[in-house]
């Protein structure tokens, strides 16, 4: 049985990409930013459940430039 997100500690690329309502390009542009919550692991991407909603609520308010 798959765990839900809330239940989850970490997330991967293709976790976000299933929350956020942007496609794979710009979740990896997200990810790729430096201020963002992650842990690289050789070639791989885990972002810490908590650190991602904490980034998320730090930023509602100012648009966040994915370039």
């Amino acid at each position: 049985m798959s765990a839900t997100y809330e239940e989850k500690s970490f997330y991967t690329v293709s976790d976000l990409c299933n929350i956020l309502p942007i496609g794979r390009n710009g979740v990896y542009k997200l990810v790729n930013k430096e201020d963002f919550p992650k842990v690289v692991v050789g070639r791989r991407i885990i972002v810490p459940a908590a650190k991602f909603w904490s980034f998320i609520e730090e930023n509602l308010e100012r648009p966040i430039i994915l370039e």
